[in-house]
């Protein structure tokens, strides 16, 4: 059941092989003609320089996106089991949006790895449990994998179709190409990630599909882009794509978008890929009742735009930089969207002058520095 399931995946298996001796006779190859196919620049790059290059390399790797749930049901005498069950406050449950999902082996019997990020809710509740489900989302379970890379959404599974697993308690999600029971076999912790091998007991086939077919089932993947977390990834092309769902297309999203762009491509270069994304998600989306507006967008690319150069001045420290989710708890005024009418009158912001291009404020000039900014808000 499980090798059906890995065959589905961008990914190879290590199974047991026979190793057959044989001759083979050495020929000297002249030093000089080796050196164009050495790697000539690794002895002298940095660590941030080499993971530069692994970027570059991984970006062409498709990934499928996994997202590993647990719960402290072990803890738990109250468990009911029942399907979707949101209400029971007894039962905490986690899921987390993972990469690095690798099967290691079949035999002598199956395992399969993941990396989890540290600290964190969801590895504090792996540890408690000592048991996950390992759930291979199907291609039409975005929604699923950005809610998962949430690390601080209170009640993930709000909106998520779910069952308990009436043998562990343990979340299994719904719609998936499949759902591997898993206990843990071993953990490492490698930098600020954890390295979990873990055990498959038990497979659960999915369908994976809309009409529950299980031939339209496809693997949701992550490939040939920069290389963002799987969260961001699959948040980006969904935004891209304009098939976000309409209950995430909020203003926290578009921060989100502008968070992704500014950091990869600058200021310059990003501004108009943001707005040229921003304006077709209205023109996809004619159903609701929402236009481009210039001046807005112009006003939160430049707040976004002070944050990440304030962050990179200040150099915090124990920061992942790469997680949207901690950026926005040092800029929560990002997520303001009354913010701006303390720069614009009602007046300027309605017109549609202002909508079609760029205004300064009227009430005051533009912010120089976020943090100021905060601090007042704060107050």
């Amino acid at each position: 059941m499980i090798l059906s399931l890995f065959k589905k995946l961008p990914i190879t298996l290590s199974t047991t092989t026979t190793t057959t001796t044989t001759t083979t006779t050495t020929t000297h190859i002249p030093r000089q003609l080796l050196r164009p196919f050495q790697w000539r620049r690794s002895y002298t790059l940095d660590s941030n320089g080499v993971a530069d290059h692994v970027r570059q390399v991984m970006r062409r790797v498709p990934q499928p996106v996994v997202v590993v749930t647990t719960s402290d049901h072990n803890n738990n005498n109250n468990n009911n089991n029942t399907m979707g069950s949101h209400n029971d406050d007894t039962i905490q449950r986690r899921g987390v949006t993972v990469s690095s999902f690798t099967p290691i082996c079949l035999s002598p019997e199956p395992i399969v790895s993941f990396c989890v990020r540290v600290p964190s809710r969801a590895s504090e509740l792996l540890h408690s449990s000592g048991g996950m489900i390992v759930n291979v989302l199907s291609h039409e379970q975005v929604q699923q994998s950005i809610a998962f890379s949430s690390p601080n959404k209170s009640d993930q599974f709000e909106n998520i179709p779910f069952y308990d697993d009436p043998t562990t308690g343990l979340p299994v999600l719904m719609g998936t190409l499949g759902s591997m029971h898993c206990k843990v076999a071993q953990v490492l912790q490698l930098g600020d990630h954890e390295l979990w091998i873990t055990k498959v007991i038990k497979v659960d086939h999915g369908v994976g599909g809309k009409h529950g077919k299980r031939e339209e089932a496809q693997p949701l993947l992550y490939h040939d882009r920069r290389y963002r977390s799987v969260g961001e990834q699959v948040f980006m092309k969904a935004f891209e794509d304009s098939n976000l769902d309409a209950t995430l297309w909020t203003h926290r999203a578009h921060v989100r978008m502008a968070w992704n762009y500014l950091r990869e491509l600058g200021k310059e270069k990003a501004t108009p890929v943001i707005k040229e994304v921003i304006r077709r998600h209205f023109e996809m989306n004619p159903t609701k009742q929402l236009k481009y507006h210039e001046t807005i967008t112009s006003f939160y690319i430049h707040l976004v735009d002070l944050a990440l150069k304030e962050e990179q001045d200040q150099s915090v420290k124990n920061r992942d930089e790469d997680d949207f989710f901690e950026f926005i708890e040092q800029f929560p005024i990002l997520t303001d969207r009354t913010f701006i009418q303390k720069y614009y009158s009602p007046k300027v912001l309605k017109s549609k002058e202002a909508r079609r291009e760029f205004f300064l404020p009227d009430i005051q000039p533009l912010p120089t520095q976020l943090s100021v900014e905060q601090k007042k808000q704060d107050k």
